[in-house]
């Protein structure tokens, strides 16, 4: 979620670029438990217990290596008087057993700045089903009116997983601007290819009010490889930037 920020902006950027080093440094220095060194990596556990994705928020651990996630929403949004369509996708997949590739817009039509973002996995359990991961992102511009500027965050990701449902969070902070969002995200099994889905988002920069939203929704099995999900947004603060958001699409993956 984004707060906004009371203290000095330089000693935030200290704090958190520091302790992002930190946990990076110790992701490249602590090797993986053994449960968790399968083939596919610290996510492997997880792709057992056949959950899908969240819509927006991502796994807190990186994909396993040789596996690869595509999800593709289309996206029909409610905001002053006005009804407008957008799509957003974002693909994953494991580099290594603790290094994870993200590619993401969550609105390319209306966002010019696509993230990449490298997810570096530092502490995993031993069932290798949680797990803490510190990230570094780089927004680049994808389209016209962006400019020409690549912007760096940095942040963490975080996961809590069981056979019945899986937690799973984000927190990105954006040093230039001085701002947080993330988004964190409860997928419960019910039934064996039914799982409905909680979302919290949230976002907030310096001198603006956060805007935080709540999505409900519900993802179905149609194969082995394939999940349909249908979802509705709505705010929950009154600093708001949509009155309501729909959400539908698919959730493809494979491994080579």
């Amino acid at each position: 979620m984004r707060l906004v920020r009371s203290a000095p902006r330089a000693a935030h950027r200290s704090i958190v670029c520091g302790l992002w080093l930190v946990a990076a440094a110790l992701s490249l220095g602590v090797p993986a438990p053994a449960s968790a060194q399968v083939a596919g990596g610290p996510a492997a556990a997880m792709e057992e217990a056949e959950l899908p994705h969240a819509f927006f928020t991502h796994m807190g651990l990186p994909e396993g290596v040789g596996v690869f996630s595509l999800r593709t929403l289309g996206l029909v949004t409610r905001a002053d008087g006005q009804t407008e369509g957008d799509f957003a996708f974002h693909f994953e997949t494991g580099l290594t057993r603790r290094i994870g590739l993200h590619i993401r817009n969550d609105r390319f039509l209306d966002k010019p700045l696509t993230e990449a973002m490298l997810q570096f996995a530092a502490f995993v359990s031993k069932d290798g089903m949680s797990g803490f991961a510190p990230l570094i992102e780089f927004e680049i511009p994808t389209r016209s009116g962006a400019g020409s500027r690549i912007h760096t965050l940095v942040g963490f990701t975080s996961t809590l997983g069981r056979r019945l449902a899986v937690f799973n969070q984000v927190l990105h902070y954006n040093p230039r601007e001085d701002g947080v969002d993330g988004s964190a995200a409860v997928v419960f099994k019910l039934g064996r290819r039914v799982f409905p889905v909680v979302e919290i988002l949230g976002e907030g920069a310096r001198g603006a009010p956060p805007v935080v939203n709540l999505l409900g929704g519900l993802k179905v099995q149609v194969r082995e490889w394939l999940h349909l999900g249908l979802a509705l947004q709505f705010p929950l603060t009154t600093a708001k930037e949509l009155s309501w958001q729909g959400v539908f699409g698919p959730d493809v993956e494979w491994k080579r």
